[in-house]
């Protein structure tokens, strides 16, 4: 636990800083319906990393931010112009147009960089694990100072963000505020992308501010709820990525999208009135009962068409049951399953061990000399393929089973799916002849 605290609290302060500030802007955005001008700002600024990258220097060094700021600002430049040509070109149609050219000139700079599948993969996906304390600071100085312009200028632009045209407002004065606002904008990703990668970024700004506009309109509600949502969704992010052992970006775009669901369902289930509840209820579970029964007609028709590929639903009913495929297997098929389930778990447990080790040390102890490297590497692969061969023999032991076993599960369970697919449908069609 107390490893865990020391590898994650930084880069958990640091996801609180990036949300707060991410979830104000995702506000102005939704109420501009420019959903997408983050992700084109911070393509943009992958952009100019990349370019920076090309010419030798680190994205994260002065020259990297310099370039990917100088492009970024001129996205925001661009961006300013959609309101004037908002009358003849949806302003969400540029931002794709921007978007798509931005990832075009970075596949193609990044086609000349040695190394540059390593910097693409970086910049999607960032790697925020690897903030220290003195990043931490700059990003609270900045987004400090950031939050404060916003501040004492939150009536005209969050009036601009409001309104394609505000009344008694000039053009001049109208665009003037809209590039300070995408300027700041700009400024803001800049700094995040190279940290927490296009994609965390983009959840960052839009789902926070998504969630908070499903429970209210007014400003003052839907900000703290933003933040809060934001806040709770990294941190289960983390937490998955550490327990897990997953790549700590996808990690956390997952966890805030699943925390979305559950907000959209929290208000389509408990945050209307009785009435309302009642029918989004019955809609839910109708549609609930639909999905298992496809998905159950699906995995049953696999079971039976293709026994020993992977099987979900026969794993569950395994699972459920407690009849593992041993059990339809002869007597020396059944020695030789259980020997080759026991070894993979032994030498799997070995793989766990040395890549504890070697993360241990990564993290938190002394660096590992060569010698040790190398000798735990070798030992990662050894392990590693005589795991790889004991799960190849129980593959093939496991489809022997699920062969016979397609018969006394798949067939009984697709036609129990068909019949209620047919009952759903017909309860659904009386329902409808009937309804008003």
């Amino acid at each position: 636990m107390a490893d865990a605290l020391a590898l994650l609290l930084v880069p958990f302060f640091a996801c609180v800083a990036f949300v707060l500030i991410h979830a104000y802007l995702g506000v102005h955005v939704l109420r501009r319906n420019i959903v997408f001008a983050d992700l084109a700002l911070a393509q943009l600024s992958a952009l100019g990393a990349t370019i920076a990258f090309a010419l030798g220097h680190a994205p994260t060094s002065p020259a990297g931010f310099g370039y990917a700021l100088l492009f970024t600002a001129l996205g925001a430049a661009l961006l300013t112009l959609t309101r004037g040509i908002s009358r003849t070109m949806s302003q969400e149609a540029f931002v794709g147009i921007l978007y798509v050219v931005a990832t075009a000139a970075t596949i193609l700079v990044v086609d000349r960089a040695p190394q540059g599948a390593e910097h693409v993969k970086k910049i999607l996906i960032g790697n925020i694990l690897t903030v220290g304390p003195p990043e931490l600071a700059k990003f609270a100085a900045l987004y400090a100072a950031i939050g404060l312009f916003h501040w004492l200028a939150r009536k005209p632009l969050l009036a601009i963000s409001g309104d394609a045209a505000p009344a008694g407002r000039g053009m001049l004065a109208v665009s003037l505020w809209d590039f300070a606002f995408f300027l700041s904008f700009a400024i803001v990703v800049t700094s995040s992308v190279t940290t927490a990668g296009v994609l965390l970024v983009f959840s960052f700004l839009i789902v926070p501010a998504v969630i908070g506009s499903l429970f209210s309109r007014r400003l003052e509600i839907v900000l703290p709820i933003a933040g809060s949502a934001g806040i709770v969704a990294s941190g289960a992010g983390l937490a998955g990525s550490y327990a897990l052992d997953l790549p700590t970006g996808a990690a956390m775009v997952a966890a805030f999208a699943l925390l979305l669901v559950l907000a959209g369902l929290a208000r389509a289930l408990v945050f209307l009135d009785a009435e309302r509840r009642r029918v989004n209820s019955a809609i839910a579970a109708r549609a609930a009962a639909l999905l298992a029964l496809v998905l159950t007609f699906a995995a049953s028709l696999w079971l039976i068409l293709y026994p020993a590929a992977d099987q979900p639903l026969a794993a569950v009913v395994e699972t459920a049951t407690g009849i593992g495929p041993a059990q339809y297997l002869a007597a020396r098929e059944r020695e030789v399953y259980a020997g080759a389930v026991e070894d993979m778990g032994r030498f799997q447990a070995e793989v766990d061990r040395l890549n504890a080790q070697e993360r241990a040390a990564r993290y938190q102890g002394a660096p590992l000399s060569d010698d040790e490297i190398r000798r735990i590497a070798s030992y990662q692969q050894s392990f590693s393929e005589m795991t790889r061969g004991e799960r190849f023999v129980q593959d093939v032991l496991r489809g022997k089973a699920r062969a016979r076993e397609r018969w006394i599960f798949g067939l009984p369970l697709a036609l129990a799916a068909l019949l209620g697919l047919g009952l759903l449908g017909r309860s659904l069609w009386r329902r409808r002849s009937f309804s008003p």
